[in-house]
């Protein structure tokens, strides 16, 4: 066997004690063995007791590659036993990915013997639970167990693997299969426990999850029927749309219910000083133009007004049919004083575009103007 390398005994994994957290692993070091002094700190800077190559010196380089050199040297299997054995005294040492780094070169020498290499698929599947690459540390249980179906330790990591991934199914199968070696074993107990939990949950989440998606379907299936009721269209569109708050869309009062009042988010612009305004819920019953009285009462005037040219009842009202598929051109309507909102969508064919009613506001005394330039942007 090469010299060189720290060995442990045979005994790679046994069951550790733990009430909160049974689980399997290689035997952890005694509090006097872990705990290193002065001496023992300087002893690991020596090439033939480094158990981490962040212990190593600039003197000490040749001879670590020289031992490196002796790693690979013997029968496959003592080469494979050798790394197998690095591997569990950084197991030991908590440095996952180390303890898989020589097992996995353990498993390459391709030794022939099952037993060493049924114990590094089994521990390398212990790390990669540690570092929660449980894809992997369930391949490698699947590895371990084809040599030996009796390895209990094996059908537990594998459960563990398969709980954490939410593979219920087949967390309870390995559990079982782990049981019918070990009808006794507490970790495997623990955690047929911890899977029936978890299933529980899951369900429960499922469940949920359903009925939500039931209610939305039915709300969705409502606010359809209720905009053919009223022959109000609707389309999307992604170009130029504003920056409006998410909730910004037409609803039901009874969201199951298509005969209740629609509200209907409305989109105000000023053209004429490129600003805007942003009324959230109209009732569809609601005459635009009441509406409008309070938003631009001679009290209540947007600070950007400074002539105070857009006073009710000193405005007009304009809907925009944009050109599409039904409607040939684009064209100018104004919104008169009694209409309401609804009259506004069902009657005059406009469509509502993104979930939302655009209005223009004009001052009367530059509407001209405003259809002038308007005329300009939409050709016929």
């Amino acid at each position: 066997m090469p010299t060189g390398f720290p060995l442990v005994g045979s005994e790679d994994v046994r069951p550790v004690a733990d009430t909160g957290n049974l689980q399997y692993g290689p035997v952890a070091p005694t509090e006097s063995s872990a705990s290193l002094g002065t001496h023992g700190k300087k002893m690991l800077q020596v090439p033939l007791f480094m158990q981490s190559l962040d212990d190593a010196t600039e003197e000490t380089n040749d001879a670590l590659e020289a031992l490196k050199a002796l790693a690979y040297e013997g029968e496959p299997h003592e080469v494979a036993q050798n790394f197998r054995q690095q591997g569990n005294e950084c197991y030991r040492s908590k440095s996952w990915r180390d303890a898989v780094e020589y097992y996995t070169k353990a498993l390459a020498t391709k030794c022939t013997v099952d037993e060493i290499n049924e114990a590094c698929y089994a521990n390398r599947a212990a790390c990669n639970l540690e570092l929660q690459n449980y894809r992997r540390a369930s391949l490698d249980c699947a590895e371990a167990l084809k040599i030996n179906p009796r390895n209990v330790k094996a059908w537990y990591r594998s459960a563990r693997a398969c709980l954490a991934l939410d593979k219920i199914q087949e967390a309870y199968d390995c559990v079982q299969r782990g049981l019918a070696v070990d009808a006794s074993n507490v970790a495997l107990k623990a955690l047929a426990s911890q899977v029936a939990n978890r299933e529980k949950v899951i369900a429960a989440s499922q469940s949920a999850r359903q009925e939500r998606d039931r209610i939305s379907n039915a709300k969705s299936t409502a606010l359809r029927k209720a905009l053919e009721m009223r022959n109000i269209k609707s389309r999307m569109d992604s170009s130029g749309s504003p920056n409006l708050p998410e909730d910004a869309t037409v609803l039901l009062e009874n969201p199951l219910d298509p005969s209740s009042t629609l509200h209907f988010p409305v989109l105000l612009l000023y053209p004429l000083h490129l600003e805007s305004d942003f009324i959230k819920s109209l009732p569809e019953d609601t005459k635009l133009h009441s509406q409008l009285a309070e938003v631009l009462s001679p009290s209540n005037l947007p600070p950007w007004d400074v002539n105070h040219e857009y006073r009710y009842p000193e405005i007009e009202v304009l809907v925009e049919r944009k050109k599409s598929d039904i409607h040939p051109k684009s064209t100018l309507s104004k919104v008169g004083r009694d209409v309401t909102t609804k009259r506004i969508l069902s009657e005059s064919k406009l469509e509502l575009v993104n979930g939302m009613l655009t209005i223009f506001v004009v001052p009367k005394a530059r509407l001209a103007e405003f259809v002038s330039e308007w005329k300009q942007q939409n050709p016929s």
